[in-house]
């Protein structure tokens, strides 16, 4: 879960009310939040809901706190300026967005809570400034519109920006600031695979930062004081990065600023066009019934206490014949279906104002087959020394179709994935341990590694199934090793198996069958071929079976 730091004293005044810890507590039960230490001032905040990168920031708590009814603005039209992507930029580092925020002049406390919220939205949301990576600067120094190139890395050079006492005083071009930069040093992965990077200047040629590393010093240091902020977000993920620019942008308007959008010109097509005002509001309204309501919390609710307390979690609530038509801030993207709506309702209403029900009926609970099944299968493959992991149903098509080596029309994807990573259904969970293996490489061998889990299966009717899979990694990792594992198996589970030859383009050929039961193909076993092994950069043979146990057992 997420821990983050606030000032007492900054959240009271965000919140204009002072409060005793005892308050907090019962407060922070709207942001799923809890204090886990207390350090005079500071407060450490765990929260449960991971969906909500809004309320990674002590402005996002006391948003949440406030419970303050709003009227969901659309962001201002007003340009105050532009920023100009560059061609080059589409596979190395496509998107940015951003906003002017003036009128304030900024003090110790918002500095330092914006330090910590670049830090939390960047390394968690953005996992360590892959997916996403802010930069905040002096706008006075900038003269707009602002470019966003792909350069060569030693064609531009920088006094970058240092939190080290000592600081950096002379220039370097981009490939030292990898090199030399303790920022460079610690995300420069994120650029290895890259012969230009990413580089932003204004119109005068003056740097403002080398995303996703470090700011210059000349016009990315903020200091207290300071009036005119010019923020910038860039990542892999537009409709992420807007996200992250509508919270960033909400943050500094309960601080007291004024937000003026940028206008962002791409060479290329994105999702939102080519050219996107940034901050962007997203059209993600529902359609609910006040039936639902009732339905799932089991209370009779008029339409006027629905809509007081939706719009004190922010969201806008207008009649739509006789539905209510629900849109959720622009600072929010976890409302997917009525179910996360109703969820929020009775967060602002308050679990503790519904009764207690007492239960009708007695009964004992049992395990049903499949899983006693499973736990005997668990049991055998831990006895036989293999190491279980537990993966994501939902992935990405990258690691589960193209490194795989195979083609996309079997699998079932999402109509509108948060991000690369939650793109489709899995159909197979040998990906999975390909990707634990790839990063398991200074761990002794051998690896032997499984997972009991669900795939879908895509068909006329999609089928979810519970299956089996298992792979062994080393210098001699090879098939036959690994059927003896399966024999094993089978006679501790009683049932006689037959391998049958197949060619398969995972697979080294030659050196894989499928799984028969009672002339039923129920998985596979075999050699993974080196050219998967090198998509996954892995060094060492890996041989891997999988099979259904849900069509091994008819459940």
């Amino acid at each position: 879960m997420p821990t983050i730091s606030v000032s007492k004293k900054d959240l009271e005044s965000l919140l204009q009310i002072s409060f005793s810890l005892e308050e907090l507590k019962k407060s922070l039960q709207l942001a799923k939040g809890e204090i886990k230490a207390v350090d005079e001032d500071e407060l450490r905040i765990e929260l449960a809901d991971t969906n909500r990168p809004d309320l990674l920031s002590v402005e996002g708590i006391a948003r949440q706190l406030r419970r303050q009814k709003t009227e969901n603005r659309k962001p201002k039209t007003e340009i105050s300026g532009e920023i100009i992507v560059d061609a080059g930029l589409r596979n190395i580092r496509p998107y940015i967005g951003g906003f002017l925020a003036t009128g304030v002049p900024i003090k110790e406390s918002t500095l330092l809570a914006l330090i910590e919220t670049q830090e939390k939205l960047a390394d968690i949301f953005g996992k360590r400034r892959k997916d996403i990576a802010i930069g905040v600067y002096n706008a006075k120094k900038i003269k707009f519109p602002v470019c966003y190139r792909a350069v060569k890395p030693e064609s531009r050079k920088f006094i970058p920006l240092s939190g080290e006492p000592q600081g950096f005083d002379c220039e370097l071009n981009l490939r030292e600031i990898l090199t030399q930069h303790p920022k460079g040093i610690e995300y420069g992965y994120i650029l290895s695979d890259c012969q230009k990077f990413p580089f932003l200047e204004d119109e005068k040629g003056n740097a403002l930062s080398f995303p996703p590393i470090i700011n210059s010093k000349l016009i990315g240091e903020v200091k207290v004081g300071l009036e005119e902020i010019f923020c910038e977000v860039t990542g892999e993920n537009l409709s992420q990065l807007i996200l992250v620019v509508n919270i960033l942008a909400e943050n500094f308007k309960d601080r007291g600023f004024k937000i003026y959008p940028c206008l962002v010109k791409y060479p290329y097509p994105t999702d939102f066009g080519k050219e996107v005002l940034t901050p962007c509001h997203f059209e993600d309204a529902l359609l609910v019934h006040p039936n639902e309501f009732e339905k799932l919390l089991g209370l009779k609710l008029q339409r006027k206490e629905i809509k007081e307390h939706l719009k004190q979690m922010g969201y806008l609530v207008e009649p739509e014949k006789d539905k209510l038509k629900i849109t959720p801030p622009s600072y929010r993207r976890d409302v997917m279906h009525p179910v996360d709506v109703i969820e929020d309702f009775a967060i602002s209403r308050g679990y503790d104002s519904f009764s207690p029900v007492p239960l009708k009926d007695f009964t004992i609970g049992k395990p049903c087959k499949i899983e006693r099944i499973l736990h005997k299968t668990r049991k055998i493959m831990l006895g036989c020394g293999f190491v279980e992991i537990m993966s994501n149903v939902l992935t990405s098509k990258e690691s589960f179709i193209s490194n795989m080596r195979l083609p996309d029309e079997d699998t079932i994807e999402l109509e509108n994935p948060i991000s690369e990573s939650y793109e489709m259904l899995r159909n197979s969970i040998i990906p999975a341990l390909l990707q634990v293996e790839a990063q398991s490489s200074k761990a002794t061998y051998p690896h032997r590694v499984f997972e009991l889990g669900e795939v879908v299966i895509k068909g006329d009717s999609p089928k979810t199934l519970i299956k089996l899979a298992a792979i062994i990694a080393h210098s001699t990792a090879n098939f036959s090793e690994l059927h003896s594992f399966l024999d094993t198996l089978a006679y501790y589970l009683s049932f006689s198996c037959q391998l049958k030859k197949i060619d398969h383009p995972s697979f080294i050929k030659g050196r894989v069958g499928s799984i028969v039961v009672d002339s039923k193909k129920i998985g596979i076993l075999g050699e993974i071929h080196p050219e998967v092994l090198g998509n996954f950069k892995i060094k060492y043979p890996v041989s891997a079976f999988e099979f259904s146990l849900s069509l091994l057992f008819k459940e």
